[in-house]
């Protein structure tokens, strides 16, 4: 059961980003070895549901419905209500929904960096100014994904945040198309937005952020 698991999962994974390239990723998938073996059955079964609705947006419809356990049945983390969750984000930066052994919102890391370094700022961050929150960034990076090389991750960083570079607008265009597909009507609550000359930002309430330290 735990191999078919695990390989249900790398399928998912790669399912999911089907279609995004490394360019835009800016990661190799290399770097993700493992990661969804050590994910819990709630956000497995998650994962699979964004799968399968990213396979029907593309018409290839699945040949069997959402999977579900007993206990999820009545209640999957795609079936939001209108109302935005509460984000609880642990030391690791791990984000879960709604309480803090709640379910886990699948980031791959670089993405999930640039979501965090929005939250920790929601009097957003303009543009043109990205390159003063480096630092910032590369220090939430380096806790998310801290067996990576050093080097790698400082070109990853260093290529976001220089403004004649379009990798932020790419990470950010990944970064809100993942929220579209897991919170579904409340995704506007999680997503960056903004106009060209003022700051982008998450407009969702900071009082419904709680950072577990």
């Amino acid at each position: 059961m735990e191999k078919t698991a695990g390989i249900q999962a790398r399928v998912a994974w790669k399912l999911l980003f089907e279609g995004v390239g490394p360019d835009a990723l800016g990661e190799p998938v290399a770097d993700y070895a493992g990661m969804v073996e050590g994910m819990e059955a709630a956000d497995l079964l998650a994962l699979m549901e964004m799968v399968q609705e990213r396979l029907r947006q593309l018409g290839a419809e699945p040949r069997s419905g959402p999977l579900q356990t007993s206990a999820e049945s009545e209640s999957s983390p795609l079936q939001t209500s209108l109302e935005p969750s509460r984000l609880y984000i642990d030391r690791m930066y791990n984000i879960r929904l709604e309480a803090a052994d709640g379910i886990t919102l699948p980031l791959r890391p670089l993405v999930k960096a640039l979501f965090i370094l929005f939250l920790k700022h929601p009097e957003g961050i303009r543009l043109k100014e990205r390159a003063r929150f480096e630092p910032e960034l590369a220090d939430i990076y380096s806790v998310i994904l801290p067996n990576a090389d050093p080097g790698c991750c400082e070109r990853r960083i260093r290529r976001m945040m220089d403004i004649a570079d379009n990798s932020f607008s790419e990470k950010t265009s990944v970064l809100n198309a993942r929220l579209d597909e897991f919170f579904r009507e409340t995704a506007g609550s999680y997503k960056v937005q903004g106009y060209n000359g003022h700051p982008r930002r998450i407009p969702l309430d900071p009082l419904m952020v709680v950072w577990l330290h």
